[in-house]
């Protein structure tokens, strides 16, 4: 039977849904409970920067109705460069092949083909640049990306027995003694975290707001003379990303002014199952770092009064404003867990050549569903 690789038309958006759906549990067995159509709507179609790029893979057999057997996404989405020129990226989301097909169609590389006709796609609307975060090293270096950047997963316990039944839960099958394992961790993870009190922080005169403003200024002068790029985080990218999520997702920022009411530094964090995110941390070069704990600090009491019993972060050590962040949380208390997924990357044209260390990354370019 031949196979058929092409964009999807906008009539066939549920049925690739229902793929998503029903396929991922086969190749991934996951808790999950499935995508809704609006859910689906909110990521691929009601973008700040336009409707998703998405192509499947279809098996077709004469006198039988065409059969999905492979997916993958392309959202649009701006970056800005440390100079202020914006450019339009895509995000990779939604790969997905039935392990069946790729028995069957072993001679094909259907990840390589649906990526051709989507990165045909990209250049006709003018993206210049795909990206993404995934585990799939070999794959992904096949298809021609770079793969120089790795997240850290890091933590700070705020309730050490909440954190050990939480991560206990997660297992099946734990024996004794790997839970009085996760159990000394989460302990030794709490008093490490304690170093925080420790750490001179003061105000000075600075001042404190709760608001989540449009941080592309805030970002060029925290990447100053250097060639940075970075999501462009625009109000459209805030109402899309945060306010429309239709995912059971709250959000919190922390932001800090000068007395010229300067804005000089935004964290923002998430919180979900009584875990809480950093899903950024940006601040401007010269700001005083008493001041900078101070806002840390604030956000962690704050956190910690919504019953939240582990703050969680995915940093990155591939560029200075990347190592200046995690150092800050590192100082705060925040415990290095283990390694996380790649961000790979890749150049679609010679007009505008990027190298993914020059990016700055946060947990905030995820998709945000918990």
């Amino acid at each position: 039977m031949p196979l058929e690789i092409r964009i999807v038309s906008d009539s066939e958006y549920r049925a690739v849904n229902d793929f998503f759906n029903n396929t991922r549990n086969i190749n991934v067995p996951a808790k999950k409970t499935p995508r809704g159509y609006p859910e689906f709507c909110w990521e691929f179609i009601d973008g700040p920067a336009g409707k998703a790029i998405y192509a499947a893979a279809w098996e077709v057999e004469a006198g039988k109705e065409p059969v999905i057997v492979g997916i993958q996404g392309l959202i649009p989405l701006k970056m800005i460069a440390s100079d202020g020129a914006t450019f339009l990226t895509a995000k990779g989301e939604d790969t997905l092949i039935d392990i069946k097909a790729l028995i069957r169609y072993k001679e094909t590389d259907i990840l390589r083909e649906l990526y051709l006709v989507l990165f045909e796609e990209c250049r006709k609307r003018g993206i210049k640049q795909v990206w993404g975060f995934n585990s799939t090293y070999a794959t992904n270096q096949r298809l021609g990306f770079e793969l120089p950047v790795r997240s850290h997963y890091c933590a700070l316990v705020l309730d050490p027995l909440r954190t050990y039944q939480n991560n206990v839960s997660q297992k099946t099958g734990i024996q004794f003694s790997e839970k009085g394992k996760i159990l000394g961790q989460a302990l030794l993870s709490r008093l490490y975290s304690l170093r925080k009190f420790f750490i001179p922080s003061s105000i000075g005169n600075y001042r404190f707001n709760t608001g989540m403003d449009d941080n592309r200024e805030l970002f060029q002068r925290a990447a100053g003379p250097e060639p940075y790029f970075f999501l462009c985080q625009e109000s459209t990218y805030f109402k899309w990303r945060i306010t429309e999520n239709p995912y059971p997702v709250k959000y919190r920022s922390f932001q800090l002014s000068d007395p010229s009411n300067v804005f000089k530094a935004q964290l923002i964090c998430s919180i979900h199952e009584g875990a809480a995110f950093i899903e950024q941390l940006l601040f401007e070069q010269g700001t005083e770092k008493s001041a900078l704990y101070s806002l840390l600090k604030r956000a962690i009491r704050s956190l910690k009064e919504e019953k939240v019993y582990m703050i969680r972060y995915i940093g990155f050590d591939s560029n200075a404003l990347n190592k200046k962040e995690m150092k800050m949380l590192r100082d705060l208390g925040f415990v290095k867990t283990k390694k996380g997924e790649q961000f790979n990357f890749l150049n679609l044209s010679d007009d505008l050549i990027i190298k993914p260390e020059n990016v700055y990354l946060s947990r905030l370019y995820k998709q945000g569903i918990n």
